[in-house]
């Protein structure tokens, strides 16, 4: 399960740009004016906390310009696809992460490398809250 969104989750970083913490990961919203640039989207499973944060932030999702995903791993990509979708946003990314975006192939953790270092302090529990939050759902972003 997801991470219940809380007030304090949103930190304002400087001016108009805000932090977020989703489940073990934070997404930016960079405001300007009504409008909005969101950078990543946290898990897929962190999809209502994102339209909360937004929501806080007095910006609709029809009013994010862009998406600007940093890198595809699940724990940024989570809900780009539903809000390029279901809103229209553009999702940006450096041309070299578009086809892992896509799923052309997939470059992250295996769950065999998790099980490998659970021995390890919070990896057991770290890697459990990744799967619960959709870290192992397939997400690929088909327009990026």
């Amino acid at each position: 399960m997801a991470k219940h969104f809380r007030i304090g989750d949103v930190v304002r970083v400087d001016g108009d740009v805000h932090a977020v913490l989703g489940s073990d990961v934070t997404w930016v919203v960079v405001k300007d004016g009504d409008d909005a640039t969101l950078i990543d989207t946290g898990y897929p499973r962190d999809h209502d906390a994102l339209l909360a944060s937004l929501e806080l932030l007095k910006v609709a999702p029809q009013s994010v310009n862009a998406i600007l995903i940093t890198h595809a791993h699940n724990d940024h990509i989570g809900s780009a696809e539903r809000l390029r979708a279901e809103y229209g946003i553009p999702v940006l990314m450096h041309p070299d992460e578009v086809p892992h975006a896509r799923r052309d192939f997939l470059d992250q953790v295996s769950a065999g490398a998790v099980a490998a270092n659970a021995w390890r302090p919070g990896v057991a529990a770290w890697g459990l809250r990744a799967v619960r939050n959709g870290g192992t759902a397939h997400v690929p972003v088909t327009e990026p």
